[in-house]
């Protein structure tokens, strides 16, 4: 399975999905919430797997062929607030 980001957010939690079965999964509870695995769970990380609080790359080290989700959408979101903040900032200093 491939999960991907679907841009979509339920409750604060980001929904991830997986191409091949159209299946939409919670990342909060790792349950599926639609789709051909509606229903079934994400197997838990043992112990021994499980890493957290990891930075990126002290991970890429460990793990080399790791890859990053990146939304492109929110980084422009992220931008532009910073941008609309600069502007009101600048605004201000006028009056």
């Amino acid at each position: 399975m491939e999960l991907r980001v679907s841009g979509a957010v339920l409750h604060g939690n980001l929904i991830m999905f997986d191409k091949k079965t159209g299946t939409r999964w919670l990342q909060e509870t790792g349950k599926a919430i639609d789709g051909e695995k509606k229903g079934l769970s994400l197997a838990r990380l043992d112990d021994k797997k499980w890493e957290g609080n990891v930075r990126w790359d002290v991970w890429t080290k460990q793990h080399p062929n790791s890859q990053l989700l990146y939304c492109d959408h929110c980084e422009n979101q992220l931008k532009q607030n910073d941008h609309d903040k600069d502007h009101d900032h600048d605004h201000d200093k006028d009056h």
